[in-house]
């Protein structure tokens, strides 16, 4: 009994690896690809689905720069990535993940800033 599920375990994980989406070259699909990988829809409302514990992020590319005063819409969503409690939206509690930036490299965290920024 344990073989088998010691065989099923590792079957699943062969499969999971081989079904993985290989790394999208143009950088607004490598940041659709990292959205959905780092699983942000689980509490962020984006395209039609999604969670509504945090901010909705469909229109986040003309919203960002409204929310921070001086802040431009880049700026805000990089802040709310690296430093999420710096600014808390208004109706919404301080429960994004800390640390997220540090498991991107630079040209991911910039691909799924550029991703998030043309939702308009």
């Amino acid at each position: 009994m344990m073989r088998r599920l010691l065989a099923l375990c590792v079957a699943m994980a062969v499969v999971t690896i081989a079904c993985e989406e290989p790394p999208a070259t143009e950088p607004v699909a490598r940041g659709r690809q990292l959205f959905r990988k780092l699983d942000c829809g689980r509490c962020h409302f984006i395209d039609g689905q999604g969670g509504r514990v945090a901010p909705e992020l469909t229109h986040i590319g003309t919203v960002a720069d409204t929310r921070k005063a001086g802040a431009t819409d880049e700026e805000y969503i990089r802040e709310s990535i690296v430093s999420p409690g710096a600014y808390i939206v208004p109706g919404f509690n301080d429960v994004m993940p800390r640390g997220l930036a540090r498991t991107l490299s630079a040209k991911d965290l910039d691909a799924l800033i550029l991703f998030l920024r043309t939702h308009e």
